[in-house]
């Protein structure tokens, strides 16, 4: 799936069902740093392929997080081997693809700093009725992770390494991810 054979990603739209999941594997990542990540890369056009999985290596382990859909969110470990070829549905020759090892540079700079935090995020989804035009919520869905840096200096405010929803893609972000009121954070606690 996603471009790798083996890939079996487990999807979750339930932000409490992923807490469940994954509780304790990610409180044991609090104090330790990511050391590196990768992300699918199209080398004809010289882009991240937004698609594929984001690979986070922490003490040898990879993480790989999937956004899928407007709802769904997966997190595997160690499920396939950054080795394996790489081929978008049969599209290899128009669409090559590589993991680019530490692929996007603003997210370099976190690097090596301490996790004091993981965050999983949710989104809630406003919508509007197009017979009333009335706003209606339609409940909070997993959007994604974030992992809260050991800031440089008090004003540093890109201390995270976010992975969210990016409207069916994947989406990175150095900042805290916000908007208009609708994202939530469920904090990983054991």
């Amino acid at each position: 799936m996603l471009g790798i054979p083996t890939y079996k990603p487990k999807f979750y739209n339930s932000a409490e069902s992923f807490r469940i999941e994954f509780d304790k594997i990610l409180f044991e990542l609090i104090g330790k740093s990511i050391d590196r990540f990768w992300i699918m890369w199209n080398t004809k056009e010289n882009e991240w392929l937004t698609d594929g999985p984001i690979v986070l290596e922490i003490e040898g382990k990879r993480f790989e997080f999937t956004a899928y859909k407007l709802d769904e969110f997966s997190l595997t470990i160690n499920s396939f081997e950054l080795t394996d070829k790489l081929d978008w549905y049969g599209l290899e020759k128009e669409m090559p693809l590589v993991w680019k090892k530490d692929g996007k540079s603003e997210l370099t700079k976190n690097l090596n700093k301490p996790i004091i935090g993981i965050n999983i995020l949710t989104y809630n989804f406003l919508s509007q009725s197009v017979e009333t035009g009335e706003k209606y919520e339609t409940g909070d869905i997993l959007t994604g992770i974030e992992f809260v840096l050991e800031k440089e200096s008090e004003s540093d405010n890109d201390n995270f390494f976010s992975i969210h929803n990016g409207l069916d893609q994947n989406a990175l972000s150095t900042t805290e991810i916000q908007y208009q009121n609708q994202i939530k954070r469920i904090k990983i606690t054991v």
